[in-house]
């Protein structure tokens, strides 16, 4: 006989309050156990190079009261809904449902702390090791795997609590084979993209933060590589979002691959009977002056065609951050227009040459000298 039993006489509930008391004193057991983890666990993380420890006891201190409540929980309750079979059908099943509640809880709260020692893992991975190789395979990969692992986390705590209640998981495998063939005859346009995810990152035509040119003739910078969609933010700041199906099936340009190294092209033109020679001498020597030209030896002015106003000609050269040829092609423009003013070279205004029909010529001059 316990002192509760002998204070209140009456054992059930004597029993619900020594199962209640017992549930606080593991919430208080959780508290501490938390306190001395944050106290000892500075000591003992401080003497390692590595922030994984701190992570991972960090997670548990986290979890540390809720976890030791629920399993003290569900292991008093399971004992004491032995006290209550001979009582009333209603009183058994409260007692049913909240032993079975815990037990519910107790599963997905240790699912949530499996993910968040996955989850922290993969942070200490992306900021410890990732950082450190020269590939970007892992940065793009980790969150992937992260999210993967996690849904693979809360489909197990379902199939044990699936199973703790005696249902057929092979039954349940089976209608998920088939909902799935179904699903995936319903969405092929999204697991198509999300194949060409999958193969983005491994083949890794471009990187985060390349310049690429889209199938559609857009130019930008690669923002996110996703599992559905790339998103790309243009020269205007604005967000394109193109599936992946769609570029791993295309030709993509990209401009900082293999390097950071672009050459680009600055289009202007000159008056007919310009010396061609001495305009390309001089708009060379000034634009290679520039800092940021790299390769100054390859830079070169080439004559493309006769225009119908001008010899229109093209400046090749290399800058080393494909982002800045937006800014860049307008600086040189600017530089090549007061190279050539400085110089004396004509840049003409559009013009066309117009020949009149005799007849019309003879009209065109009787009626200036009836004017006249």
């Amino acid at each position: 006989m316990n002192v509760l039993e002998f204070l209140l006489g009456n054992t059930q509930l004597s029993i619900l309050l020594s199962a209640l008391l017992i549930i606080v004193l593991g919430h208080v057991a959780g508290r501490l156990l938390k306190a001395l983890m944050m106290l000892f666990s500075k000591k003992i993380t401080k003497k390692t190079r590595s922030t994984l420890d701190d992570l991972i006891v960090g997670v548990l201190a986290r979890s540390s009261v809720w976890l030791t409540t629920l399993i003290v929980g569900y292991w008093v309750l399971k004992g004491t809904a032995a006290a209550f079979v001979g009582e009333s059908l209603l009183v058994q099943r409260t007692v049913t449902v909240i032993v079975e509640g815990t037990y519910i809880a107790l599963v997905f709260y240790i699912s949530v702390f499996v993910a968040r020692l996955v989850d922290a893992t993969v942070r200490w991975y992306l900021h410890e090791v990732a950082t450190r190789t020269q590939t970007h395979l892992d940065d793009e990969l980790a969150p992937l795997a992260n999210r993967v692992l996690k849904v693979l986390i809360y489909l197990s705590a379902l199939v044990v609590v699936l199973d703790h209640y005696g249902q057929n998981i092979s039954t349940l495998v089976v209608s998920l084979g088939v909902g799935s063939l179904a699903v995936a005859l319903a969405a092929q346009e999204t697991l198509a993209n999300m194949i060409a995810g999958f193969v983005l990152m491994i083949d890794r035509p471009f990187r985060l933060g390349d310049r690429i040119r889209l199938p559609d003739g857009t130019i930008g910078n690669v923002a996110d590589i996703g599992i559905r969609s790339t998103r790309v933010i243009d020269d205007y700041h604005v967000m394109i979002i193109t599936p992946n199906a769609e570029i791993v099936k295309s030709q993509i340009k990209n401009f900082s691959y293999p390097n950071d190294i672009v050459r680009f092209e600055v289009a202007f033109g000159v008056a007919y009977g310009t010396d061609l020679l001495a305009m390309r001498k001089v708009v060379l020597e000034r634009i290679n002056r520039e800092h940021d030209i790299v390769e100054p030896e390859t830079s070169e002015v080439r004559i493309m065609e006769m225009g119908d106003s001008a010899m229109n000609a093209v400046l090749l050269c290399k800058i080393r951050n494909p982002n800045d040829i937006p800014q860049r092609k307008s600086d040189l423009l600017l530089i090549i227009y007061n190279t050539l003013y400085e110089h004396e070279i004509e840049i003409p205004f559009p013009q066309r040459v117009v020949h009149l029909a005799p007849n019309l010529q003879k009209l065109v001059e009787e009626r200036r000298r009836l004017s006249d």
